[in-house]
């Protein structure tokens, strides 16, 4: 009676396919989001692993950084901002442009996808190669399913080593993976033209993916079937070399060829097996990887003693792991890169596995996924660990400061409330003038602090550019160039500055250094209770305008919209009369920074010696800041002079 009952619980076969699809996705998700919002303020796109001391093309300013020289990512997320690398900035952002950007398939999708724009194609490009990860996962649990065998074994690849080094540095690895399990599951079905289009797939989005060709066309020889076979082989190549070609006559003398990624086999492992047990202590992620290691000689041995058994899916696992016994050290140097070559490895182990009658070659074969998996397990969860920087996950999603700051739990830290920098520069002005902006940051917080600057330039439909800075407690950091030696950045624009766990004090000028070094009394930042919200008007006194232009005598005005809505700002400049010499109205986007250059003038006034202006907005939700720089002289330094509030005032009707 209780078989029914157990049958209603217990899912199907393809059922619990979609079971493991799912559980994969919810654990991705998880361990992705927590990374990238513990670690950058919630921005995926940091999972692309920028170097700071690397270049990158401009879709990338935005995006958090990842430590001096960041990671492979980096560089196909470059190739998807300009697949056909039709930008010298492209190239020169790519470590070795002929050799990322053969592996061209996933960048290419990506920038299709998005349409050609590159700030979109570096977050598609993330996305695929998830995607394209998980749906590996999916496509062996449905494979198993379909030959009625138990597609819970698919959970051994849910986290193994070189899934997980491409699922968290956002590599391409992932399509190369999914498009060779497909080929060889669609050859199986018989399904000869799609499998090659997949074959073709996916020696472009990795070119050792070629092996899976040369596996299904073994197999069709086999069979005597010497058309299909030699199509398997020579289609697949001609587009490589086709490809390769194209890039040749692209970069011209900046074309390379080889890597150094072969040698003799285990001729590495006496630089190896010091790496792993450093210390006296042993690696434990390098452990596992170097027994899968041993696992897959043993395992193609195994599969190598019974030739009748041969499909292209045995094929496949041999050919992968005959070219794993040829890498080198520069790619067995860490499991992270040698895993991510030899994906497919436990993806075909578990498919070869299961269908195995004898427990000793089966289980030779899931060691295989098992101990790649036991690898896997330590890198994300060191990820994660290095994300939470000594916190409970509870601790740190109720925004606790990290264990490494060295606070008690009396003490009360949180995140402060932002801070304002405007203007500030990095670049010329009039008659050559050249303008930069001093900073300076003081760490209140009794902990060690996180500040992270956004970098709001001038001009509208703008990325603000962001950078994390790390503060010990009562440290103060200063710089001479702020925008360039932060961001790199030529321009004008705002700072935002947003303390994580606890107050910070900051202090800046922008002034003319060609002169000279800059000089003056640094200003203390803006808070957000400087801003003129709707219904509230404030006045700028002490401007002046002369409208002779050798006199340089000027006003300038600028505005940063806070809301997260356009906005309507109306600027009215006064001279002695009470009745203003006109109105500027000027549209802001959200976050959007400008300055209105020599107020005065566009109201064509007369002479202004100790003038003002009113600036208000008439938007519904409005919320701006506002400043103006007085220059009385070619030589004078830019004085800035900030609102001061008036009563609450009807806003003037809306153009």
């Amino acid at each position: 009676m209780q078989v029914p009952v157990l049958a209603s619980v217990v899912p199907s076969r393809s059922s619990a396919a979609r079971v493991v699809a799912l559980g994969a996705a919810l654990f991705w998700v998880l361990v992705l989001s927590l990374i990238a919002d513990f670690r950058y303020d919630g921005d995926i796109r940091a999972l692309l692993c920028i170097g700071e001391e690397m270049r990158h093309p401009p879709a990338f300013d935005s995006v958090p950084t990842a430590g001096p020289w960041g990671y492979d990512g980096q560089h196909y997320g470059a190739v998807a901002t300009d697949p056909f690398l039709r930008k010298p900035a492209t190239i020169q952002s790519i470590d070795a442009p002929s050799y990322r950007a053969t592996r061209i398939m996933v960048p290419l999708l990506a920038w299709l996808l998005a349409l050609g724009n590159p700030a979109a194609a570096i977050v598609v490009y993330q996305l695929l190669c998830w995607g394209f990860g998980l749906a590996a996962i999916f496509l062996v649990a449905r494979w198993l399913a379909a030959e009625r065998l138990s597609p819970w074994w698919a959970l051994l690849l849910l986290a193994g080593t070189g899934l997980a080094a491409a699922m968290l540095r956002s590599t391409p690895d992932t399509a190369a993976l999914f498009f060779t399990l497909a080929a060889l599951r669609l050859h199986a079905r018989g399904r000869d033209p799609q499998a090659l289009v997949l074959a073709c797939a996916a020696a472009l989005a990795r070119e050792t993916s070629y092996l899976v060709a040369l596996a299904i066309a073994l197999d069709e020889l086999r069979r005597r079937r010497f058309a299909s076979a030699a199509a398997f082989v020579s289609v697949p190549l001609a587009l490589v070399i086709g490809w390769q070609l194209y890039l040749r006559s692209v970069l011209g003398a900046a074309f390379e060829t080889g890597t150094g990624n072969f040698s003799v086999p285990f001729i590495w492992l006496k630089d190896k097996l010091p790496t792993v047990f450093q210390g006296g202590h042993i690696w434990w992620m390098e452990f596992f990887g170097l027994c899968a290691v041993v696992a897959t000689v043993l395992s193609m041995v195994v599969v190598a003693t019974r030739p009748s058994s041969w499909t292209a899916t045995e094929l496949a696992f041999l050919a992968f792991g005959a070219m794993g016994l040829f890498l080198s050290y520069n790619v067995y140097c860490e499991t992270w890169a040698y895993a991510r070559a030899l994906v497919v490895l436990p993806f075909l182990a578990v498919l070869i596995a299961v269908r195995q009658t004898a427990p000793f070659r089966r289980w030779t074969l899931l060691s295989v996924a098992i101990l790649y998996l036991l690898s896997g397990a330590a890198m994300t969860r060191g990820e994660v660990r290095e994300a939470l920087e000594g916190r409970t996950l509870l601790a740190a999603l109720r925004g606790e400061p990290p264990a490494s700051a060295g606070v008690t739990p009396r003490v009360p830290v949180g995140p402060a409330r932002p801070l304002y920098v405007l203007p500030v520069a990095n670049a010329q002005g009039r008659a050559g003038a050249d303008y930069k902006t001093r900073l300076e940051i003081a760490n209140l917080a009794p902990i060690e602090n996180r500040i992270k600057l956004e970098l709001l330039p001038a001009g509208t439909d703008v990325v603000p550019r962001r950078k994390m800075l790390v503060l010990k407690s009562g440290q103060t950091l200063s710089w001479q160039n702020a925008v360039d030696e932060l961001f790199s950045f030529g321009g004008a624009g705002a700072l935002r500055l947003l303390p994580r766990f606890g107050p910070v004090t900051v202090r800046s000028l922008t002034a003319n250094v060609a002169a000279g070094a800059p000089q003056g009394t640094l200003l203390p930042a803006l808070t957000d209770d400087d801003l003129i919200r709707s219904g509230e008007r404030a006045r700028m006194s002490g401007l002046a305008h002369d409208p002779v232009p050798e006199a340089a005598v000027r006003t300038n005005i600028g505005l940063l919209n806070l809301a997260p809505v356009t906005i309507l700002v109306h600027v009215e400049p006064y001279a002695r009369s009470p009745r203003p010499l006109g109105r500027l109205d000027q549209q802001l986007g959200p976050g959007e920074f400008m300055q209105i250059d020599d107020v005065f003038a566009k109201v064509k006034a007369g002479r202004v010696g100790n003038g003002s202006a009113m600036v208000q907005t008439s938007s519904k939700g409005g919320a701006f800041l506002a400043y103006a720089s007085v220059i009385r002289g070619p030589d004078a330094p830019a004085v800035y002079v900030f609102p001061e509030k008036e009563r609450s005032f009807p806003a003037p009707p809306r153009d």
